[in-house]
This record gives structure tokens, sequence and C-alpha cells, in this order.
């Protein structure tokens, strides 16, 4: 089977599954979109939605089998993951098939605690569970994460 890998990875998180379903997958099959029976779409969570920047490379998708993957730094459940999954797959083009979708946490940049524990200060009934999510999401994507990544990967051929 031949696959392509269309992935945003602002931070390595998503590049950690992506890496995954090389192994998976095997690095010899990985090539060109147009040659491609199936396209794993990967995706950072930006405000919610997928990267504005794969945008460009969605209409390659028609026609295509399309695997869906990502990782957001807020999450805990399922059913938001859910929601940010149908997002992404909302951005695609008339003809693109979904075949699997797969979303995990993933850890944030330093910068981002410091910034809610500076906001903590003055609203700490808001930002304190955003503290605790952050701390949550240290470590993430995890072995368990590209264990369960791998799983639905699998799932998906």
């Amino acid at each position: 089977m031949s696959y392509a890998i269309i992935c945003s990875s602002k931070t390595g998180n998503t590049e950690k599954l992506a890496q995954r379903a090389r192994e998976v997958l095997g690095e010899k099959g990985e090539g060109p979109v147009a040659d491609a029976d199936l396209v794993l779409l990967g995706s950072w969570t930006d405000k919610g939605g997928m990267d504005p920047a794969l945008a460009d490379s969605l209409p390659q998708l028609v026609g295509k089998r399309v695997f869906l993957f990502g990782t957001c730094g807020f999450g805990g459940s399922q059913a938001y993951y859910d929601r940010v999954l149908d997002r992404f797959a909302a951005a695609l083009p008339e003809g693109a098939q979904v075949v699997g979708r797969f979303m995990c946490q993933g850890q944030m940049p330093p910068a981002v605690r410091e910034r809610y524990v500076k906001m903590a200060e003055h609203d700490p009934k808001k930002f304190e569970p955003m503290i605790e999510n952050y701390d949550r999401a240290l470590g993430h994507p995890d072995a368990a994460d590209l264990d369960a990544f791998e799983e639905a990967l699998r799932g998906a051929l």
C-alpha cells in the first residue's frame, strides 16, 4: 500500500504521531499524494481547528482515502477530540473519504504555563484549571497515546 503524510506540527507533538505512522506503514511506502492509496492528514489544533497553513494541500485530497490525526493542548475528553476532528473533516474537499481518525493531547510550550500563571493572579477561578490542564499535558503524546494512534491507524487500513 502506498501512502502520503501531510502534517503540520508546531511543537513536534503531531510529528511524533506521523513518525509512528511511518514505522507502522513502512517508510518505503511513503510517496506523493497523487500516487497514494491512503493520505494521512495531521495537524496541531489551532483555535479548535486544523492549522490554516494546510489549506493549500487540501484540494489534493479529492477522491482520496484520508486518515485524520492530530494533537491539541486541551483535551482529556473524547467528546472534545471528536468535535475537533469533526472540524478537521469539515475542511476537507468534497470527494475526500475519511477512513479513520485520531486525536490526543499534546504538551504545550513552557511560555503557555507562564502566561496562565500571570493571568491566574487576576482570575484564579478561570486560569487555575488551565494550569492544571497544562500540567496534565506534559509528556504527551506518551507511549499510550502512540499505541492508541497505531491501533486506530491499523483499524483504518
